[in-house]
Order: C-alpha cells, then structure tokens, then sequence
C-alpha cells in the first residue's frame, strides 16, 4: 500500500491534488507496450498550492510497496519534477537520508525546504511555494523509484492502491484518507502496427475519432473528453492547466486572431495593449491532422472568416494524471487484433518552467534538456478495459503531428471493449497537447490465387483452386471455398473436391521471416461438369468459425478463380445458324439447324452486357435425326439500348453454344469488349460492329514489328475473335490494332509467361 500522511493548515486558499502513475525507461521515446523485463519508473504525484504564508502541509511522507511481479532497481529512489528531472536522490538505507527501501516497503519523507525539513527521522513541511515549484505558486513534486518486470506475459501486475492521508485543522488527531485508485497493468507482447491496409475504424463516436469538422473555431464540448477536464475557448490564458476546447484554429481568438504560425515566441505585444496571437503567448498556432496532405505537418491553422476546417483536441494537462478521453467501442470481432492508435502533437515550444519555480529566459533557468525548453513532455497510457497495455514514451516538442498505439487481441467472445488515454505526466510548465484521428482498426489479411490466372480446361477434367493466406498476425486460420455458376450472383458450397477433401476447414499459418507474415495455402481439386460453361471460385477467411458468417469480421479474395469449361472430346453434329431482328421493340430470333440427333433441346439466353446471361426461353427440337429444321423465338420482355442473344443446344450431358448476336434500338458502336489482359498463351474479344464487313487484324510487338496478320469476316452486332499459338511469344508489351471499314481500334496487352 501507499499513502502519503500530511497535517496542513486550513486555508481556502490551500489546494492539494495528487495522482499515481508510471513511465516505461526501457521503451523510451518509441513508447511500447509493458512486457517482461522492462523498467517501469513507479511516481506518485503530490501538489499543493496556495497564496498565504500558512498554505503549507506538515508532517508529509510518501509510502509504497514494490508490486508483485516486479524487482526493485536498486539506487533509484528520487524526488522529481514534474518534468521527470531528478530533484533529490536518496540511498536505499535507512537513517542517513529522508528516503529508505526496507524489504518490499519504500519511505520518503516529504518537505525539503521550509522548516521543519525532513530528514531520515522526520517528516517536513511543504508550503505551496516550495520546491519544485511552478512559478513560485504550487509545489508539484513526484516522489518515484524504478522496478523491473519479472511477472510473465498474460499476467496482470498492480501498480495502483494506496492513499494520501492529513489531519485537517483542529481536528484533534483524525486522520483523513484519500485513497489511489487501482491501477492494473497487463504484461503484453508489444507486436507494434501492421504494415498492410487496415479495416474499417471502429470508432463511431466523435465522428469517427477525427472531432468533425465546422467554420466555427471553437466546436461545443466533448462527452469522450473525461470530467478530469473542463470545456474553454481560447484566449490569451485559455485554456488554462485542467482545462480543453475542441478548434480548428490554436490561435488566441479575438483581436489575435490569426491563422499564421510565424509569429514571435514569446508573442510580441505592438502596442502593448495589443491581445497576444498566440496562446500564454507561446503556443503553436495550428490546424487539426485529419485529411492532412502531409501526416507530420497536419493542417494549418483555419481560416474561419471564409474556410471550414476540421476540430481536434486540445489538452492543457492537469497537475494530476489522469483519464483524458474515454470510450467504448462495439461491434467488434472475437479473436482479431485491432490497432488502437492516435495523432499527437505536443503544441508549446517554450512552456517549461524549472525547479525553482523560473521560466525560459530567467536568470538561473534550468532548461528541460539540450536545446530543449519545452518543459513537461506529453507521455500517455493506452487502457484497455481497465488494464494498461501501452505507454507512449515522451512525446517531445518537434513542431510535428505524432502517431502513437499498438495492437490489442480480442477474447474469443469479446466483441467490445472500453477504452481510455490517460495522462502520465504532471501538467504545468507544459504537457500542452492536440489530439485527434484516434482509431481502432483490424489489419487486413491478403488472400491471392496462386497462379493469379484464369483458366480455360475441358468439361470432366480436374479443376486446381489454390490460394494463398498471407497476414500480419497468425490468427486468421478459418476459412471456406465458395462457387458460383451465375457470374457472382449467388455463392453455394462446391462439396467435396475429387479427393474427398471439406470445402472448409483451419489451417496453422507459418511465419515468413522474408516477408514478415503468417502464410499458409489452400488448395482443393474440383472436377468440372458438363453444365457450366464457367464457375468462379472464392475464398472466405476469418479468425473464429463463426466469423466466417459475419461479413462485419470476414475477409473475401478480391482475385476469384474463375475456370471456363469447353466441350474437349465430344463436338455436337448439330450446328445452327442464328439471326435476330428487332419487331416492335422486341427481339425475333431466327435459327435454322442441321444435322440434328433427334434429343435436342434450345435455351435461349440473353444478356445485357455481353458476359452474364440468363435463360429467356427453351424450344424443343424438332426435326429427325440427321435432320434439320427452322425455328423462331421471340423474347418476351422488350429490348431498350441493347440486349445480347445466344442459343446453347442440349444434347443431353452435352452442349455448345451458338454465336452471339447484338440487338439494339440506338446505333450499334465498334467496339471491343471481354479482352483477356494480360495474355498467356492466345488474346481472345469480342468485337462488336454496326454491319456486316471484314477486318483486319495486326498483332505487332513492342518494337513495331508484325506477328500476327489475320483476316476475318465479321457480322451486324458481336462477333468472337481469337488470336491463337502465342505461347511461344516471349512475355513482354504488344500492340492490337483492329482495323474496320477504315476505323481503327488499338489495345496495348501484355504477355505472361505460360
């Protein structure tokens, strides 16, 4: 337990504040999560503040515990400033200074000015302009030692508890108490940010963590910004320590309005009268992050008189440490790691003010650090649902916005969580700070089909649908393989594939030292029948099975397999000649076969784009076998623009297809559609032309030398052209020039190795 035991005059004017807190030494500036090994520098934080000469508190001492799970750093017992600086060392003995380690107990006793001091068998007096002193008016001190974690990771360590205790005035020896609260820390892998495209924020409140956007420059108050704080415009002192406002704009507001970050630091006054630009005369003059074309700069200040401009917060920190914001995000997906991350900037250059009480500029300043005057550096804890996970490291001034977080695991039902930043570092002289883009956000897996091509194979023969896994975490091991024959429509189970294999199943990732990732392949063996002119394959990956059925927590392939199946070994001696007309607004189709076997069956199949097509109608064969026979069908729906039509002939588990013809109720274009690029072994289109005529096809390579002269007679409406006994091409870029009735069309196509 820890508990620092105060008597004090009793004064109105006298007020006391107190917090505890840690930093984490070993991640430094990068910040990180809590892990095994790490030196965590444990500080309580007292302030008392005044104006009279009896604003003091006597008999003060600092008490604490070296928690569980970790060891003492011997040598490290200190009084701080609140800027981190060491104000006072003492040895770990006892009796010979006002600070002693005893066992897993740690003593300090408080007051190192003002008579009576303390010292190894007494406990001192503060007043509230004792050192270290903010501005000669409040005392902030830090009373702090360091351990080391030894508690293993997944284990919980308690850096919180204890208590300040006082005798109010004449209350005759009754202690009052003001206890810490609990403080729970998880030892937790720092896994760091994914480096592939992330899913969707979770945020959902404060516009998605960006605060909106308005011409007002200063937005309403925020209910995610914790009562710790207060709502203040800006001026030329606001807002002050333990206060926030939500702007576009940094600058004073009134007569110092401005949307320029040149001016002086501090702020010249011309004339003295003159309202300061820059808040405290010192703070940066800024525009919020979200949208910004340079992530590190952000935006400039908004100009409100004419301009919209996007909020973020703005946090003058309080003596204490504490919550600042605080949410709680739903919707999310069990067993998934989220990155939970924010854009900082630390605003105030020249905001320090040292032990003895002096700002930058003073006769006997003790500046913050080489070149360095910006005073208490922001150094925030990412929490968790009630446990701490992750600390920032000092954020020092740079001039530049700042991303900071890591990555949460969900449970394996967890599909929310509560989440807070809390303030490490004691305000005053500093810790001035803009917050904004704040996410959670999943890292998306990448699903490829391997090899990234189509395939065109024979109806019967055996179909290899493989896939390849590759994420940033290993926890996306569920997955399912889906088909459709309808172009994408509809998505069904394809069963057992021809070795009896699940279309589902879980599959242990293995890490990649080369690309950094969690890999696997899927792979199934699927057998094409004699009905689908094309199926297309798809994978379907998740973290938990049940994800699999979330479209909110599962990941679909955008690279399908899509397999063309054609009649190999078996050619239909039925062969039919198909024309179309337009009577009324509706589609007459004409057809004349030959060579019929006597089973035959016609579906009639339409299409508005020329790829998917649907069944219109069917017409039973008619004529004997070796026979032929005419036939008509007229399509019950009207066409408007254009409607594409083909006959598919049955013969039982057989079938072909005939050509395509193109009804349209406007004129008809050149044009080329359906072209396969890139190419591997042949280029295969669709040409659609406005009357009957030839063309001429030139297939050059990339120097303008001709492959491939071909000549071919075309039809009114879409004609299927093919360019064969290419494989042999060497991969690279190619020219296509269709050449019309003098009108020309030219592609640019690129060759893949077979």
């Amino acid at each position: 337990m820890l508990f620092a035991s105060c008597t004090y005059s009793a004064r109105a004017q006298l007020k006391i504040d107190y917090g505890k807190s840690f930093v984490n030494i070993t991640k430094g500036l990068n910040g990180g999560t809590i892990e095994p090994g790490d030196i965590l520098e444990i500080r309580a934080t007292f302030v008392l503040g005044g104006t009279g000469v009896n604003d003091y508190a006597d008999s003060c001492a600092f008490f604490d515990v070296i928690p569980t799970g970790t060891t003492y750093v011997a040598g490290s017992l200190a009084i701080l400033t609140n800027e981190g600086k060491v104000y006072k060392n003492f040895t770990d003995a006892a009796g010979d200074d006002a600070g002693w380690v005893f066992g897993s107990n740690v003593t300090i006793n408080l007051g190192f000015k003002n008579a009576p001091t303390a010292t190894a068998f007494r406990r001192g007096r503060i007043k509230y302009n004792d050192k270290p002193s903010f501005y000669g008016s409040t005392c902030i001190l830090v009373a702090s030692y360091h351990v080391q974690v030894t508690a293993a990771y997944g284990s919980m360590i308690s850096l919180g508890g204890g208590s300040i205790s006082y005798l109010p005035h004449q209350a005759f020896g009754v202690l009052t108490s003001i206890v810490f609260p609990k403080d729970s820390v998880m030892i937790f892998q720092n896994l760091g940010i994914c480096t592939n495209t992330s899913g969707t924020n979770a945020i959902l409140s404060e516009f998605g963590g960006t605060f909106g956007s308005g011409k007002a420059k200063n937005r309403g108050p925020s209910s995610k910004i914790s009562n710790n704080y207060t709502y203040d415009v800006f001026g030329a002192n606001t807002p002050q320590d333990y206060y926030y406002n939500i702007s576009n704009n940094t600058s004073t507001g009134g007569v110092g309005y401005t949307t320029l970050n040149t001016w002086p630091i501090p702020d010249a006054t011309i004339p003295p009268t003159a309202q300061t630009h820059r808040v405290f005369g010192i703070w940066d003059i800024i525009g919020d992050h979200t949208g910004a074309v340079n992530p590190l700069l952000g935006n400039p200040a908004t100009d409100t008189t004419t301009s919209t401009g996007g909020y973020m917060a703005v946090i003058n920190s309080s003596y204490k440490p504490g919550i600042t914001f605080l949410d709680t995000i739903n919707n999310l997906c069990p067993n998934t790691y989220y990155q939970y991350y924010a854009w900082f900037r630390n605003i105030c250059s020249r905001c320090a003010c040292d032990s003895n009480g002096n700002p930058p500029g003073t006769a006997g300043y003790i500046p913050t650090g080489l070149a360095d005057s910006s005073g208490v550096h922001p150094n925030l804890t990412f929490n968790v649902n009630g446990f701490d996970y992750y600390s920032t490291g000092n954020m020092l001034y740079t001039g530049q916005w700042i991303r900071k977080g890591f990555t949460y695991l969900t449970g394996p039902a967890q599909t929310s969580m509560v989440i807070f930043i809390r303030n490490n570092a004691p305000g005053g002289g500093g810790n001035d700070w803009a917050l904004d883009d704040i996410g959670v956000a999943t890292c998306t897996p990448s699903i490829t089909l391997t090899p990234n091509k189509p395939d065109t194979l024979c109806q019967g023969s055996d179909d290899t649908v493989r896939f390849k896994v590759s994420a940033f975490f290993p926890n996306y091991t569920e997955w399912k393989i889906e088909k459709s024959v309808d172009g994408g429509v509809t998505w069904v189970s394809p069963g057992l594939d021809t070795l009896g294999m699940a279309p589902t199943g879980s599959s242990t990732p293995a890490y990649n030292p080369v690309t950094s990732l969690y890999e696997y392949l899927v792979t199934r063996y699927y057998r094409l029948n004699n009905v689908d002119a094309m199926v297309i394959y798809r994978l379907t990956l998740a973290s938990t099975v049940g994800n699999l059925s979330n479209s909110n927590c599962n990941f679909i392939t955008s690279s399908p397999k899509i397999v063309r199946a054609v009649n190999c070994l078996v050619v239909l001696p039925t062969g039919i000649v198909l024309r179309g007309s337009l009577n009324n607004g509706y589609a007459q189709l004409q057809w004349i076969s030959t060579l019929e076997t006597g089973s035959i069956q016609y579906t009639v199949e339409r299409s508005d784009d020329g790829i998917q097509f649907r069944s219109v109608g069917t017409v039973p064969g008619i004529a004997p076998s070796g026979g032929g026979a005419s036939y008509e069908f007229q399509d019950p729906q009207p066409v408007s623009g254009q409607a594409f039509y083909r006959v598919r002939i049955n013969d039982q588990q057989y079938q072909t297809y005939s050509k395509v013809v193109l009804l349209s109720t406007t004129d008809i274009p050149l044009q080329i559609s359906g072209l396969m690029n890139p190419f591997y072994s042949s280029v295969s289109f669709n040409l659609t032309v406005p009357a009957d005529h030839d063309i001429m096809l030139n297939f050059y390579d990339a120097y303008g030398r001709l492959i491939v002269k071909q000549s071919e007679t075309t039809y009114k409406g879409m004609n299927r052209i093919d360019l064969s006994h290419l494989g042999s091409l060497q991969s690279g870029m190619y020219v296509l020039q269709v050449t019309y009735n003098g009108q020309m069309i030219t592609r640019q196509l690129i060759k893949m190795p077979d």
